[in-house]
């Protein structure tokens, strides 16, 4: 990955993008959310790029489109310094975008996190349930509105998943799922020449008052 130029107030010199790129994940995270792509983002701080990444919206056959095809992001220089790719090297297409692995990890965390009062707790249907609602409405609220930042979800008990045995070795097994949000990385945009809007044209002449004024 190129290395970036800092802006004069942070010193001269070079910064390792790798830096950059956590950087500007955290502050995404912050801003708009762990759902928005690190990609197409104007940088903060950088003012160039210290290898020439060639690039053209219409072009794939350039640099960046070259390390993107490999699954490899970039920076280009275009109305500033950005980061330029989605993809990450999994095999695993559940983990093939960067914000796939950003939104598994802060969903895991954060249902650990969000159990952590259950623990240790009366093991009940009442509890399983209690449980089961709390994940329901995280995912429930990841999931609408203006600043969703999931698709769906949904959670549930499977008996087959807690047998008897299990149960009363204190075990409880919850199931979950959720869809995360796709970066819009390919735009295909058909363009096409019409006669149609050619149909109406007397008529178009008669509302235009054209006759009227002759």
């Amino acid at each position: 990955m190129p290395e970036v130029t800092p802006k004069p107030i942070y010193g001269d010199g070079i910064l390792n993008a790798a830096a950059v790129a956590a950087a500007t994940r955290a502050h995404l995270d912050k801003t708009i959310g762990w759902h928005k792509s690190i990609s197409n983002v104007v940088l903060i701080g950088p003012t160039g790029i210290s290898q020439v990444v060639t690039w053209d919206l219409e072009d794939p056959d350039t640099d960046a489109g070259y390390l993107n095809s490999h699954e490899i992001t970039t920076m280009i220089q275009h109305n500033g310094i950005r980061f330029w790719g989605n993809r990450t090297p999994s095999a695993d297409p559940n983990f093939a975008f960067e914000v796939f692995v950003r939104t598994a990890q802060v969903i895991k965390d954060s249902i650990i996190e969000a159990c952590f009062p259950f623990i240790d707790q009366v093991l009940t249907p009442f509890l399983a349930k209690d449980i089961i609602d709390s994940i329901d409405a995280f995912l429930r609220r990841l999931s609408t509105g203006k600043e969703r930042r999931l698709m769906g979800g949904s959670v549930w008990f499977d008996p087959s998943l807690n047998p008897t045995e299990s149960l009363m070795n204190g075990m409880l097994c919850i199931d979950y799922d959720y869809t995360p949000i796709p970066p819009l990385e390919n735009l295909k945009l058909n363009q096409r020449i019409t006669g149609r809007f050619m149909i109406d044209f007397s008529k178009l002449i008669t509302g235009s008052g054209i006759e009227e004024a002759a």
